[in-house]
């Protein structure tokens, strides 16, 4: 059976010493990329082939682009961030190292670290103020 994306949630804690990190969710989160590329292709092709050849190598690893509406001087809760630009632009800025959690409906997701960056988006007349979180990947995904 299909289901909505409703409730699909990106979180994000501090590096732990020890344990398990304590995550909270992001507030304002509209657009979640393509997770998990295709692993690059390496020619292994010799001179006693008729056509090239090929196996899978390493997977590519990019910087992962989420999509938010701006909101700014909101009260952040026990489990979730609502000051989302404030917040995450002050983890830019101090170039720190992350937990990343990106949960979807169906229980499935992913989990890695890795710093951020936000920029502000275009915008125009009659339009709410949107932002992207860009997030390395300094780890590779790991499934939920």
């Amino acid at each position: 059976m299909e289901f909505l994306s409703k409730n699909t949630k990106l979180s994000v804690a501090a590096v732990p010493q020890s344990g398990d990190p304590t995550y909270k969710s992001l507030y304002g989160l509209y657009n979640v990329p393509e997770m998990e590329g295709a692993p690059e292709q390496v020619d292994v092709t010799n001179l006693e082939d008729s056509s090239r050849r090929s196996i899978n190598g390493l997977g590519a690893a990019s910087n992962l682009e989420f999509l938010f509406y701006a909101t700014e001087d909101e009260t952040d809760t026990t489990t979730q961030i609502r000051d989302t630009w404030n917040i995450l632009r002050g983890y830019q800025t101090a170039g720190t190292e992350l937990m990343w959690k990106l949960e979807y409906p169906d229980g499935e997701g992913f989990t890695w670290k890795g710093k951020c960056a936000v920029r502000r988006q275009a915008t125009e007349v009659n339009n709410a103020i949107k932002f992207t979180l860009t997030v390395e990947t300094a780890t590779a995904l790991t499934d939920l």
